[in-house]
């Protein structure tokens, strides 16, 4: 994701922000339609950018596959073994069995076990032995704690080649409760090889990573075929640090933190692993013998800890290196040799879990000489197969499996580079949108620095929403939301705000896209940022109205767009019921908003078959809204101290933090900050850290009474590394951290979780 800023100017900013805005900054004041006018002048049609060389389509829609988390062909058998989870983050764990092509493909169970599994691995003798090697962590009866394990199963050599359940053996297993690692694979020399992250799920809270006498944070290297000592294995002779005193023998490289898939290159025999950074950097590395990769020393190439001890050989830098506005949680992947696509021939083909990018990077004589995007998705990546064709299947974690096919899009060089070339305003030096958007307001707006923001929405022509409740709402193609950050600038009177970027979401083909426009210093127009995004310092007004204060703005990159317009978050994140669901001022007198968009037409009527309504006059719509308003789900305003204290702070919560923080939102940690449930269903209080304490005594996420020692709020108050949110904020909100600092001060030592509600 995006790195991370330290400037903080929350207090001038919270105070500015209780000055009356100009008209146009705010203001959504419009009479209830009887009609709705459309829009046709949209321009925000096709690229800018050169197009990727692929898109994804999904395979195998005929069958269920909840919960993906890897894909890899049974042997001696032409079908496909998919990894599954019932969900959280362990057991139990199930390999489904595919048996028949893309679209006709029948469903099978082949195995269940307790643990959460990770990886697959077949004996290279399978066709004689019939060995399977099962990567998995779940609770050890040996170590009684949870642990990373291998197990064997035995698979029959005839049909219908059933695993037998009965047959498991234990071959190793490690204390390990987070950042499990799990995965494994056959080398070329025959020994099996097992990745293992750090252990916890706090800043390698064991200091592992660099420490040999113990196996997690490293590689481990056994063989399998010849047990020694009353093991189930052999430790290989040729293994770094039989001679290091103390030193567990079974390690063959060190220094990760997570390391989430392997895989060996089929020709070359090299060893991949694509590694999950924490704070600002993601890692693909090929793993060589003896290497130190540097965690928790370093986080990639950069510092993380420099303090900490130091392992007994030195730092290696990795291979690849994205920073977090590229990727979040890389997923390592395969070497491509089908016969497909000749232009990925002899390339690493990998990608990331919260962003959906996928690239290929080919590796030759120790170092990358060609590296590229393959495509850009709204897939949340947890694994990489190669099917017995040797073509590339990707492993969504939402829906199940897709493939690589052409990309259909292309760029189009009339693309708006000018926000006055949008087709969105009819005057954009007045900031009047063009007949048929139409603006709204939420009621618990993201944080974004101390800007106002205007938003609005267009739906091309009488295309209109599909409205579910408790569900994701459906956009037609062409939708485009739209939002303007204002900044009180240094120079100007304390009522005059500037527009500093306008920001569009639009739907295309099916998938959504975010792009920004820079405002120019007259206030007459704005110009598309470029893919990489950018930063700005402002310097605004400040309290003696003399010294300007000094801030940094981020115009985020296309990528960065898509870290929070997520899947998981419905691509998009202040249109819903629970946002919408409040009063405006129209014509001096408050409605409904819903009802009134309602009566607009902008949702698909009960009578619409398809997302195109065509012409039909939004007054013959029967569209009504599935309950009254009173009914529907509602966030309340944080700044609105008339309301109760808890409702305004689960809404912030909301609004602001559970785009990733919800289940399988992205966050890697396990709170929810959704506002549905009790305060319970969070796993918020009392609960112990799993990214470190920054030094703070008796930490927790958040301590009844004691905001100093709530993580939560820590974060929040700070900027830099471990704040939060992670993105696009260089500025603390003041306000916000004051209200949740009373809120944990407030509340009771013992929750009551069945009035501890969040607001409906």
């Amino acid at each position: 994701m995006s790195g991370k800023l330290s400037c903080c100017q929350g207090i001038l900013i919270a105070s500015l922000l209780l000055v009356c805005f100009p008209v146009w900054v705010f203001s959504n004041d419009m009479a209830p339609a009887a009609h709705r006018e459309h829009w046709t002048e949209s321009r925000v049609v096709g690229f800018p950018d050169p197009p990727l060389p692929f898109q994804v389509r999904q395979v195998f829609t005929n069958v269920d596959l909840p919960k993906a988390l890897s894909v890899t062909t049974l042997p001696g058998t032409d079908d496909l073994l998919v990894t599954v989870h019932q969900g959280g983050y362990g057991g139990p764990g199930r390999l489904l069995r595919l048996t028949g092509d893309d679209s006709t493909a029948t469903i099978s169970e082949f195995l269940q076990i307790p643990d959460i599994i990770y990886g697959i691995a077949f004996h290279p003798d399978f066709a004689t032995n019939g060995y399977m090697f099962v990567g998995c962590n779940g609770r050890s009866e040996v170590l009684e704690t949870k642990a990373t394990r291998v197990l064997r199963f035995q698979v029959s050599r005839t049909a219908p080649f059933a695993c037998d359940p009965k047959s498991e053996t234990v071959i190793i297993e490690w204390k390990s409760n987070g950042h499990n690692g799990g995965d494994l694979v056959f080398g070329h020399d025959g020994m099996l090889y097992v990745s293992a992250g750090d252990g916890t799920s706090d800043s390698d809270a064991k200091h592992a990573g660099q420490d040999l006498t113990t196996i997690p944070g490293s590689m481990i290297r056994i063989d399998v075929d010849h047990p020694a000592n009353d093991m189930p294995y052999s430790v290989p002779p040729d293994n770094p640090f039989l001679d290091v005193k103390e030193a567990r023998p079974e390690i063959w490289a060190y220094g990760f933190r997570n390391p989430w898939r392997i895989c060996v290159d089929a020709q070359t025999g090299d060893l991949w692993a694509g590694i999950n950074g924490q704070d600002l950097w993601e890692t693909a590395q090929v793993v060589r013998r003896g290497e130190n990769y540097g965690w928790s020393i370093t986080e990639g190439s950069h510092p993380f800890q420099p303090n900490r001890k130091h392992g007994p050989t030195p730092i290696v830098a990795p291979t690849i290196e994205h920073p977090h506005s590229e990727a979040r949680s890389l997923t390592g992947g395969h070497v491509y040799y089908g016969s497909k696509y000749p232009s990925l021939q002899g390339h690493y083909i990998y990608g990331d879990y919260s962003t959906g990018m996928i690239w290929a990077a080919k590796y030759h004589n120790g170092a990358v000489v060609s590296h590229f995007v393959v495509a850009r998705t709204s897939l949340q990546i947890t694994g990489f197969g190669i099917d017995h064709a040797g073509e590339l299947l990707i492993v969504d974690y939402g829906s199940g499996l897709y493939r690589l096919i052409p990309n259909a899009q292309t760029n189009h060089g009339d693309f708006p580079r000018k926000l006055s070339q949008t087709g969105i305003f009819t005057s954009v030096t007045d900031h009047r949108v063009a007949p048929g958007i139409v603006a709204y307001e939420v009621n618990a707006p993201l944080w974004s620095d101390g800007a106002a923001k205007h938003r609005f929405i267009g739906l091309p022509g009488a295309t209109t929403i599909g409205f579910a409740k408790g569900k994701d709402w459906e956009y037609p193609d062409g939708t485009v939301f739209v939002k303007t950050f204002s900044l009180p600038l240094a120079g100007g009177t304390a009522d005059q705000w500037t527009r500093i970027e306008t920001r569009l979401m639009t739907q295309q083909d099916g998938e959504w896209y975010g792009y920004s426009y820079e405002w120019n210093d007259d206030q007459t127009d704005a110009t598309l940022v470029d893919a990489p995004g950018k930063f700005r310092e402002l310097s605004l007004q400040a309290d003696d109205s003399v010294t300007a204060k000094k801030q940094i703005w981020q115009f985020p990159s296309r990528a960065d767009c898509m870290v929070c317009h997520t899947r998981a978050a419905n691509f998009v994140l202040g249109f819903s019921a629970s946002q919408l669901n409040r009063n405006v001022a129209q014509s001096g007198v408050d409605h409904s908003q819903l009802e009134s968009f309602a009566m607009l037409g902008l949702f698909k009527s009960l009578t619409e078959s398809t997302v195109d309504a065509g012409p039909t006059p939004a007054a013959t719509q029967k569209f009504q809204l599935p309950s009254s308003v009173a009914e529907l789900p509602h966030l309340d305003d944080p700044n609105d101290i008339t309301l109760s204290l808890e409702s305004r702070v689960r809404s912030y919560l909301h609004a602001n933090c559970a785009v990733c923080h919800v289940n399988a939102g992205g966050g890697n940690s396990r709170i929810d900050l959704s506002y549905g449930g009790g305060i319970d269903k969070t796993k918020l209080v009392n609960e112990t850290p799993l990214h470190g304490a920054f030094d703070i005594a008796d930490a927790k996420l958040v301590v009844p009474g004691h905001p100093e020692r709530s993580l939560l709020l820590y974060r929040m108050r700070h900027r830099g590394r471990g704040q939060m949110p992670p993105l696009a904020t260089s500025v603390v909100d003041q306000r916000a951290t004051e209200m949740i600092g009373e809120w944990i001060k407030q509340m009771p030592l013992t929750i009551d979780t069945d009035s501890a509600n969040a607001p409906e």
